[in-house]
């Protein structure tokens, strides 16, 4: 099986039942709900519609909620705004929509506070922007950045207040159009990292049983914990996954690491507010940290961009792709090219024929795991992972509750394919974003080599496992996944896949 997991958004060109069914078939793992988009009603029938096919399929498919968080974007306005070099943009803070903003008719000169009765050549712009706040937030020359990067500006008249205006020169021009993103580098926008829509997305989120959650825009270890105490209160064990955007998760990143399930290297706007030949640095800090906590590790934006319009990858994007996996990534993510690309299924398609061929001729990563709070699951996981190594074991297979046992022997990156045991539904959907661990659904008996058996009869119906194959076990005693995680076997096995041997 390829090893390395894929996550594409879905959006309007892969959201109808055909495109779903036929990602699936394609290869993709994990289905990102991008909740800055669409309404919640929107989210629970798509939920139903994926959840649907994935058991029609028989395919697990794990589905990420992304919340919006505190991501500074500029209203609403109908027309595309054409900036260009030296023009002024003035932002109208506090406001929503393009209509509620009523352009200032000073001369320019008089707007810039310059004596000079000479009017300047430049066009001033107008737009809404609705963070009131962001207007006491930014300073003289601060730089700002809009649509990813590709509009440079700088602050030329601050506002030292609330609700207000600002001017703004234009350094790099281009087109802008409504909702596209604000970068501040280096200024801290005093933004909070759950809002008030993101409470609504992660109550709806964790109502539907979402199997991960993507908290945005993580600057300190402290904005994660709004999430993680809604996981709590409802009563789950959503893994939370922390998206690392901003130069400020950088100076705290081991702190975020250690609370949390997952981590997300979010180029997109990280390559935008760190000097871009700081990213590819920043990624290996942040894979290296995720693999020693055994962690899975997303790596995200323009993976494959190319392919949002052509139908197949430049010689860079499978390069970059080859570069993340080798890193440590565990899974890929792509988002427009899947959400409004023209070749959804072509890209998936694309994506896994390269992972499967990187997958193959990467040896396994040694590096011990050395950051967990599971020590003794920890220590079980290392222990069957080298034995199963040491034997050339064919399978390890790891009977789990919330698939904890079955991620700490996935971080340890083993060369043979990690197996879930496991009575319930979550933990499969979950073990789907873990690199190179298939899963496989049994009642739990009361004894726990007869759970075992009957996992195996399952895999090997299913040509998962076939007979002579050499297999390392772990489990809880007596109860093998309910149980704490106490016992490694080593099998053999036999005809119709019972087991032969115990050693």
């Amino acid at each position: 099986m390829r090893r390395t997991r894929i996550v594409g958004t879905i959006g309007p060109a892969s959201d109808d039942e055909a495109s779903i069914r036929a990602l699936l078939r394609a290869g993709l793992n994990v289905a990102r709900l991008n909740y800055s988009h669409g309404s919640l009603e929107d989210k629970s029938s798509l939920i139903r519609r994926l959840r649907k096919i994935s058991d029609e399929e028989g395919i697990p498919l794990g589905l990420l909620a992304d919340l919006p968080g505190p991501k500074l974007r500029l209203g609403r306005f109908e027309e595309t705004l054409d900036l260009r070099s030296g023009d002024r943009l003035i932002f109208h803070c506090g406001r929503e929509n393009g209509r509620d903003v009523t352009p200032d008719m000073r001369s320019s000169a008089e707007l810039l506070g310059d004596s000079s009765p000479v009017e300047r050549e430049f066009t001033t712009h107008h737009t809404p922007v609705p963070y009131a706040g962001l207007s006491s937030d930014l300073q003289t020359d601060d730089p700002v950045l809009l649509a990813d990067g590709i509009v440079r500006l700088i602050v030329e008249v601050p506002a030292n207040g609330p609700g207000k205006t600002v001017v703004l020169r234009v350094v790099d021009g281009g087109k802008i159009t409504e909702r596209k993103g604000i970068n501040v580098p280096g200024t801290v926008v005093r933004l909070p990292s759950i809002g008030e829509k993101d409470k609504l997305a992660l109550e709806h989120a964790l109502s539907h049983e979402i199997d991960f959650i993507a908290v945005s825009y993580v600057r300190t270890p402290e904005d994660l914990y709004p999430a993680k105490d809604a996981v709590k209160a409802a009563g789950r064990h959503t893994p939370v996954i922390a998206k690392i955007e901003h130069p400020s998760a950088l100076k705290q990143l081991d702190e975020i690491l250690d609370q949390i399930d997952g981590v997300m290297v979010a180029r997109g706007d990280l390559g935008v507010e760190v000097p871009l030949e700081e990213l590819p640095f920043a990624q290996e800090r942040i894979l290296n940290g995720a693999m020693a906590r055994g962690i899975p590790a997303i790596v995200a934006t323009q993976v494959l961009e190319s392919m949002i319009e052509n139908p197949v990858p430049t010689r860079a994007e499978v390069m970059d792709i080859a570069n993340g996996i080798r890193q440590g990534a565990s899974a890929l993510m792509l988002s427009g090219e899947t959400a409004v690309g023209a070749h959804p299924i072509t890209t998936v398609e694309t994506m896994s024929r390269i992972a499967s061929k990187v997958d193959l001729q990467i040896a396994g990563v040694k590096t011990p795991i050395s950051s967990t709070k599971y020590l003794s699951t920890r220590a079980l996981a290392h222990a069957a992972v080298v034995l199963a190594d040491e034997v050339e074991a064919d399978h390890l297979l790891v009977c789990t509750e919330h698939c904890t046992a079955a991620r700490l022997a996935s971080g340890y990156r083993p060369p043979f394919t990690v197996i879930a045991i496991t009575d319930r539904e979550r933990a499969v959907r979950r073990s789907t974003l873990l690199r190179g661990v298939d899963s496989v659904l049994v009642e739990e008996a009361p004894r726990s080599r007869d759970t075992i058996q009957n996992a195996l009869s399952l895999l090997f119906t299913s040509g998962r496992i076939k007979s002579g194959d050499l297999v390392v076990t772990t489990s809880g005693s007596p109860l093998a996944i309910s149980g704490s995680t106490s016992t490694i076997r080593l099998l053999r096995i036999g005809d119709e896949g019972k087991i032969s041997n115990s050693y």
